[in-house]
């Protein structure tokens, strides 16, 4: 999350040289053309050299995420999985991709579509050689930022404390705290990334979940009741059977008594 450009490119660079050092192929997808992506990476060593072998790529935004419609997440995330196989077979250790995703978001719809798409990336880079870093503005606004920033299993999660990220078995990791105002954000991100609708089926991972309470485990029952789908978690802390139990037992005891639940 940046608001200074400067900033933006200097943690590019930075990114992109430990890659160049740990043996991968880096590929910048620039909004400005090539000259004018060229001169974001202008603080990266011997970039002539790297261009020329093929140690470092610039694709256009507009190739790999379109134009004005709605990113398509899976033919994205296609087109960086064909990428990754193809830097192993060129002799590369992996693949690190980096791009500023603020002209992505110009509408709730294309803000689904890329939650959608960054929770697919992730389930991909958890099991295979690609990491990318994203980039966005912070004028896009408090909550679209924070929600963003809370899909990505590293790097800032923004003002709400938790993380959210997918599972190299498609499961959904869940990282971090949940006060009040966390709950609220993954209920928001468990409707834009689609939960369940893959194969019916909610798995939440809590292993990195710092701190579990009642108003979590409501959102999460409340999420797969709403889309039709089971819910099932895993890693969880040891008490959170004994509360899902307490939970269980004061809804039945208000459904008995006729009180809303």
């Amino acid at each position: 999350m940046y608001d200074d450009v400067g900033k933006f490119r200097r943690r590019l660079t930075a990114f992109f040289a430990a890659g160049l050092r740990a043996g991968c192929r880096v590929t910048y997808v620039g909004l400005g053309g090539a000259e004018g992506s060229r001169a974001d990476l202008v603080g990266l060593p011997d970039l002539d050299r790297r261009l020329a072998d093929g140690s470092v790529r610039i694709l256009s935004l507009q190739d790999v995420y379109g134009d004005a419609h709605t990113v398509d997440p899976d033919r994205v995330v296609g087109l960086y999985a064909a990428a990754t196989e193809q830097a192993l077979a060129d002799g590369f250790r992996g693949l690190r991709v980096a791009a500023d995703g603020s002209e992505l978001v110009r509408s709730p719809a294309h803000l689904d579509a890329l939650a959608r798409y960054e929770f697919l990336a992730d389930r991909y880079m958890a099991d295979h050689p690609l990491s990318a870093l994203c980039g966005y503005r912070l004028d896009l606004g408090h909550e679209t930022v924070n929600e963003l920033a809370s899909l990505h299993a590293t790097g800032s999660s923004g003002g709400t404390g938790f993380t959210l990220f997918g599972c190299a078995d498609g499961a959904i990791g869940l990282g971090g705290e949940y006060d009040p105002t966390s709950v609220t954000v993954l209920r928001r991100l468990l409707t834009r990334i689609r939960a369940g609708v893959d194969d019916g089926t909610v798995v939440i991972d809590m292993a990195d979940v710092e701190y579990v309470d009642h108003r979590l485990l409501l959102t999460l029952s409340a999420h797969a009741r709403e889309q039709g789908v089971a819910l099932s978690l895993r890693s969880a802390p040891p008490f959170t059977t004994r509360l899902m139990e307490l939970l269980a037992a004061s809804c039945l005891q208000r459904a008995e008594e006729g009180t809303d639940t």
